[in-house]
């Protein structure tokens, strides 16, 4: 906490205008203390409007990453991470005693369960569950800091980093909990690793395609896959053996050219979506990247085989000729493509034997059999057959997404399973990725003793190399340019120019890189004093050096660059173009918001709510005009059948509006706010009281408390009960309504208590006894489970508005008579709506005509049902309801405003980045109106004012409303309130001292 407020004591110092110096920065300028409340009030409405233009001010500079982070705290949050983390290590006597010359044999001597007399370092096996997870958790971190302030890095160069970072440590320290798992993990074998990562990362690719798009540049895509690789795996490879100073062989070279030569958009298929880039390039891009990791890998498959049959161990590698070489290749290519479409067609047979779509059961068993196939595709192609793997995965992938989408019964289900697999899958892989690259290029061995694995020579060839696969990329793609301009869909020279350019490195290099080290390490650990050995363990450490600094540079390079270049080339939707479109989707939901406002004003649930609660809390409405009410006034009348149409009551609406030139009134308080906190309370407590009196656990849950008076006189029983069953389905489809309407949240207490007593009446309507849901939501919600999920809900807010304001200013208490008050409050309003929507339902869909005596009897029940909670309801103090009802108004029209921006964000007409901006905005004011416990609102009028203003209005509107009995009625009360007032009590009895 002290930190905390130094931090923002100290943030306030330093924001001073520019050009101050420091000495006028401490003694600022007095300000008077209305000008300061005034400059408050309007930066504090500012801020939460959604209409600004951007004409209206000057764009305030941008603040500095160091303002950033002085701002959101975000130093403060590292160092708690970077403490958290520093706290994990721990002693081990293993690296103490043990002195370790390479590598291989640091892995070794770790991984040894005998140990040398007993002294031997152990690592549990249990071990090896934390590293993911633990580096799954800091990834959530790094994901929310990089999504809220550093948009432009890419996630998974950032994650790489934090590899990076974990195998540094794990070299110069490697004692600790940590490091010891990812050692385990590091130890893993390199066929084990792709089977790991490389299926669900292909199969989600091929699943997710456009097909239609892929057919139609498939010539082209071939073109890019099996070509443009083979040129670049041989190009690269003439860099590595004659600019490289490190005498591989032809085999390592091409290998690593193999490795190389394979594309993955994953840093920018966000961004080619959020930028509105043409469908053609998304195509080409992801197309391409979906076939050359085939041709990629079967490349790096035949002369990996070569180059580990250099080493002389039997059974480890294998000599292929040229004749040989092209039997391979179309074994592992056409193969692969057979075993894939065969496992691919019967996928599709099980997905449409499992056809039951409105079992959710079922649906979860069509997405396990999905990844299910992926996995046993790859792992039947290339361990068992010897054909490739990805192909296969790739081909049933696509033999799945043609025929058989259809089948799939709930597509999203499996397109969020497949999305948050390849989430953890990428995170893990990058970060297994950056962990080996630090650990092998960290200049000192656990003993600080120094073993020149990756020098500042090796880094200049890397920046040598990364210029050169750039300048290779473009020279293979305009070598190609005059067959892929005509062929398939085509292409120009600005899209050719941004696929030279984002030939992205990503997973797959990763993976097969990962794979052949661990190999490698594997057969050379067992022959420590072979020198040979140890030049192929160090060659190939180097080439993955290489590949994971590639994949760096262009993550963070290329990445970072790609968004401006694809600007530049206009292979973006023009920003005007963007937020023109923009603001028009607001314009459209400022009138639903106002259209969803008329409505809920001819309702007589809302009717007396104040208009100075609405302008605060729902921004969408803070500027409306009378005009524009009146209009949508007109088109609601239009809209709505002349039988279910009432007029909305717009007396407390109007006067906020309507502002003739010769009405001059002082705003102020509508009600009499002068009565005591200890009478409210009394007043509140007595209201609970009385309600929690009037229902017993008994009447709800035992049959026999009610059955002397309340079991069925009629002679058909039977009949009744199906009639009370049959009318509570009716409830629960009317709750259901509500939520759909945005009237009643999905989830919480107040849904759980009113879908609850439903549960208990369908119980006891099965045993004879009446309706009786009231007293049944009461019991529901009369735990202490439903008090403490509300105190936690609130806490919750409260620490993130905290975080917001960067202040020690929210009161962490928690008012549990007046949560009662509420929840009985929303009870009631929602209990009442449901019921006469269910008996308007019953009556003209269910019941005959006349009904019968059973059907009257449940209309009965029903009825009473709600004089109940209209009795609990009116126990309440006015003041109590209005403010509950006026909140729930605004809950309800931003709940609408939410729910219109995700419509338009999954149908794709608004990109990601603007609709959480709007979505972030609406959320900041629902969560507003939760903690508000407030009456009065600023800029609320009197009544007194507000029935002033009414009577300026035309006669014809005031017939039109029937407003002249709510301005006698608003006069009588503001003329009562001000009898009652204190003023008024201290000017009478001063009049009597004075007449006494």
């Amino acid at each position: 906490k002290g930190l905390w407020q130094w931090r923002a004591s100290k943030s306030e110092r330093n924001m001073s205008p520019p050009g101050r110096t420091r000495s006028q920065r401490r003694t600022p300028a007095p300000i008077s203390q209305n000008s300061c409340r005034k400059e408050k009030r309007q930066h504090k409405h500012s801020n939460g409007d959604m209409h600004r233009k951007n004409g209206d001010r000057k764009p305030a500079p941008s603040p500095s990453l160091r303002d950033q982070f002085m701002k959101t705290n975000l130093d403060i949050f590292l160092l708690g991470i970077f403490v958290a983390y520093s706290n994990v290590w721990v002693s081990t006597a293993a690296f103490a005693s043990t002195k370790f010359e390479s590598e291989p044999a640091i892995i070794a001597a770790i991984m040894n369960q005998e140990g040398n007399d007993g002294e031997g370092a152990t690592i549990a096996p249990t071990y090896a569950v934390l590293y993911p997870w633990f580096t799954q958790t800091i990834s959530i971190f790094i994901y929310y800091i990089l999504s809220r302030y550093l948009q432009f890095l890419p996630y998974v160069a950032i994650v790489f980093i934090l590899g990076f970072t974990l195998g540094y440590s794990t070299t110069s320290n490697p004692s600790n909990i940590i490091g010891e798992s990812a050692l385990l993990w590091l130890r893993i074998n390199g066929d084990v690793l792709l089977l790991i990562f490389l299926p669900g990362l292909i199969f989600l690719d091929s699943f997710t395609i456009n097909v239609h798009l892929f057919s139609q540049a498939f010539w082209q895509l071939i073109l890019f896959a099996f070509p443009l690789v083979l040129g670049g795996t041989s190009l690269t490879a003439l860099v590595a053996r004659y600019i490289f100073p490190y005498d591989w062989s032809f085999n390592l070279c091409m290998t690593f050219g193999a490795i190389l030569s394979g594309t993955d958009p994953i840093a920018v298929a966000g961004l080619l979506d959020a930028l509105g880039a043409p469908p053609r390039l998304k195509m080409h891009i992801s197309g391409e990247s979906l076939l050359n990791d085939g041709s990629a890998v079967v490349f790096y498959n035949i002369f990996t085989s070569l180059f580990f049959f250099e080493f002389g161990i039997p059974g480890f590698g294998e000599q292929i000729g040229w004749s040989k070489g092209f039997a391979t290749f179309f074994q592992l290519a056409f193969g692969g493509a057979a075993i894939g479409l065969a496992f691919g067609m019967g996928t599709v047979f099980v997905l449409k034997l499992l056809n039951r779509r409105l079992s959710a059961e079922e649906n979860v068993i069509q997405v396990v059999a999905l990844i299910s196939v992926a996995y046993l595709t790859y792992f039947v192609s290339e361990v068992l057959s010897g054909c490739s793997g990805i192909i296969a995965t790739i081909v049933c992938g696509l033999v799945v997404k043609v025929l058989g989408e259809p089948a799939i019964s709930d597509y999203n289900l499996a397109l969020h399973f497949f999305g948050v697999t390849a989430q953890i899958l990428n995170t893990l892989l990058f970060i297994l990725g950056g962990t080996l690259w630090g650990n092998i290029i960290s200049a000192t061995d656990a003993l600080g003793q120094h073993r020149g694995q990756f020098s500042g020579t090796d880094w200049g060839y890397l920046t040598i190399l990364f210029v050169m696969l750039i300048v290779i990329r473009f020279v293979l793609v305009f070598g190609f340019y005059p067959l892929t301009a005509n062929l398939g869909v085509g292409s120009n020279l600005r899209e050719a120019v941004f696929m030279a350019y984002g030939g992205f490195r990503g997973s797959v290099g990763i993976a097969l890189a990962l794979s052949m080290y661990a190999r490698v390490t594997e057969k050379t650990e067992n022959s420590p004093d072979d020198h040979q050995m140890k030049i192929y363990h160090s060659q190939v450490a180097t080439l993955f050096c290489m590949v994971g600094g590639i994949s760096l540079f262009t993550l963070l390079i290329i990445g970072v660059t790609s968004k401006p270049l694809l600007q530049l080339l206009g292979l973006s939707t023009p920003e005007k173009v963007r937020q023109k479109v923009f603001q028009n989707y607001r314009k459209q939901m400022n009138e639903q918001a106002l259209a969803s406002y008329v409505r809920l004003l001819s309702q007589e649930r809302f009717k007396g709510l104040n208009f100075s609660m609405i302008q605060e809390h729902v921004p969408l409405l803070r500027h409306i005009t009378y005009e524009q009410l009146m209009a949508a006034v007109e088109l609601h009348k239009s809209n709505t059948p002349q039988y279910l149409y009432s007029k909305p009551r717009l007396e407390h609406v109007i006067p906020y509006l309507y502002h003739p030139s010769t009405i001059k009134g002082n705003a102020g308080s509508g009600l009499n706010f002068a009565r005591e906190d200890k009478e409210i309370l009394t007043h509140r407590r007595a209201s609970v009281i009385r309600m929690e009196g009037r229902f017993k656990w008994d009447n709800v849950f035992h049959p026999f408390s009610l059955s002397k008076t309340t079991v069925n006189d009629t002679q058909d029983s039977d009949a009744v009960n199906e009639a009370r069953l049959n009318f509570i389905e009716i409830l629960r489809s009317a709750y259901h309504d509500q939520i759909k309407a945005c009237e009643l949240e999905a989830h919480g207490e107040l849904h759980y208590s009113l879908f609850q007593s439903l549960d208990f009446c369908e119980d006891a309507a099965a045993k004879g006894l009446p309706l009786n849901d009231w007293e049944a939501t009461k019991v529901a919600s009369a735990t202490k489970v439903v008090l403490i999920d509300q105190y936690f809900a609130e806490f919750a807010l409260k620490l993130k508005q905290m975080w917001r304001e960067r202040k020690m200013t929210c009161s962490f208490g928690f008012d549990v008579v007046m949560f009662k008050v509420w929840m009985l409050v929303r009870q009631s309003l929602a209990f009442v709506r449901a019921h006469r929507r269910a008996q308007k339902e019953f009556e003209e869909h269910f019941a005959l005509k006349p009904p019968t005596d059973a059907e009257k009897k449940v209309l009965d029940e029903s009825k009473s049902q709600v004089i109940l909670a209209e009795t609990d309801l009116d126990d309440i103090d006015p003041m109590d309801v209005e403010k509950i009802k006026g909140h729930f108004c605004c809950s309800i029209l931003l709940a609408e405003g939410v729910q219109y921006i995700h419509t338009l964000s999954n149908q794709g007409l608004i990109p990601e980045k603007e609709a959480g901006e709007m979505l972030a905005e609406l959320d900041s004011c629902i969560e507003n109106v939760i903690l508000c416990n407030k009456f009065a609102h600023n800029g609320s009028l009197s009544l007194a004012v507000e029935a002033d203003r009414l009577r300026e209005l035309p006669s014809t509107v005031l017939d039109q409303f029937n407003m002249w009995e709510a301005i006698e009625e608003m006069s009588g009360r503001a003329e009562a309130e001000s009898l009652n007032s204190p003023a008024s009590d201290t000017a009478n009895d001063l009049c009597r001292s004075l007449l006494g």
